[in-house]
């Protein structure tokens, strides 16, 4: 079970990968913690979450997650 479980989130913003194929959710937690939902575009087109909904961080503010995703192969040139 994951320590986010059961908190309260709000999103930050979204970002969207160039061909808009990829979407990353900035998420901000109760007590501040900072993590990213990232999404795949599917087919039908709809976005499906990534690493079977796992969020990825936590990191220390919403521009230090924001460089971390836009800097990622993943993010920039597809799945890898």
């Amino acid at each position: 079970m994951s320590i986010l479980t059961g908190l309260s989130y709000r999103v930050i913003f979204q970002l969207y990968s160039k061909d808009g194929a990829r979407a990353v959710d900035v998420m901000e937690f109760e007590g501040g913690e900072i993590y990213l939902n990232e999404q795949e575009r599917r087919e039908d087109g709809a976005y499906e979450n990534r690493h079977s909904g796992n969020l990825v961080g936590p990191f220390a503010t919403s521009e230090a997650a924001e460089a971390f995703i836009v800097g990622t192969t993943w993010f920039n040139d597809g799945p890898t």
